[in-house]
């Protein structure tokens, strides 16, 4: 979808792609073999996804909405890209931390370790690669 965009859109937009790629960057660079906060890398990831589906979502157009809920945001992309829903099972499972990993109290955080960090960050290199492929027409421009 060519849709002609100006310049505050196309800055909007690169500044939710930033915003997402800054929370998936620094949940990667959490993994340590000494220490790693792993409900913070989840939370991240979580966060991460969410920005890269709005940045499609506002590219295509959507008014920004404080959803925060990945499977709900993925709903409103496959109206613009069906193709969108491989992504169900990533979006699924960052969903469990969109609080767990925020409050001690919240689903057991010390629970979450390494193997559930590093399968939240594939499943967020996943959604940031499917989005960023999805809106390759930005970055040709």
């Amino acid at each position: 979808m060519n849709i002609k965009k100006n310049k505050q859109e196309i800055q909007l937009v690169k500044d939710w792609l930033k915003f997402a790629k800054e929370n998936l960057l620094f949940a990667h660079s959490g993994m340590k073999e000494d220490y790693s906060p792993y409900h913070t890398i989840c939370f991240l990831c979580q966060g991460s996804a969410e920005k890269y589906l709005k940045a499609f979502l506002i590219w295509n157009g959507w008014e920004i909405k404080k959803i925060h809920d990945l499977k709900d945001l993925l709903a409103f992309c496959m109206d613009f890209e069906p193709r969108f829903e491989d992504l169900k099972e990533e979006c699924g499972l960052l969903n469990e931390y969109i609080t767990a990993a925020r409050y001690p109290d919240d689903l057991p955080f010390e629970n979450i370790g390494a193997d559930e960090a590093r399968e939240a960050i594939e499943a967020a290199n996943k959604i940031e690669e499917s989005v960023l492929q999805e809106m390759s027409i930005l970055f040709e421009k």
